[in-house]
């Protein structure tokens, strides 16, 4: 995991986005996060992170995705009865 400690001392607001999100710093920033965590980072996005006083955080693209899958294979097993299973397959990346 990458994690640029650059925000304030105390996070009091968090932008998530799964995956491949780094472009959407701008996003957080805007809505006046203290700190965005993503899946994938990018060089770029950590330097405007730094220059805008927010953490940044890359937890890897895998590992942000599988969270939500994860959660609604148990949501439609509750919900309908359905028996699932999530095969995990971890990429490296």
């Amino acid at each position: 995991m990458v994690l640029d400690r650059v925000g304030p001392e105390r996070v009091r607001t968090l932008g998530i986005i799964s995956g491949s999100a780094a472009d959407s710093l701008d996003e957080a920033i805007g809505q006046g996060c203290d700190a965005f965590l993503t899946g994938e980072p990018r060089e770029h996005v950590m330097a405007d992170a730094r220059e805008a006083g927010i953490h940044f955080l890359a937890a890897g693209h895998y590992a942000t995705e599988t969270l939500g899958i994860r959660a609604l294979g148990d949501r439609l097993a509750e919900r309908f009865g359905v028996e699932h299973v999530f095969v995990d397959l971890p990429n490296p990346v």
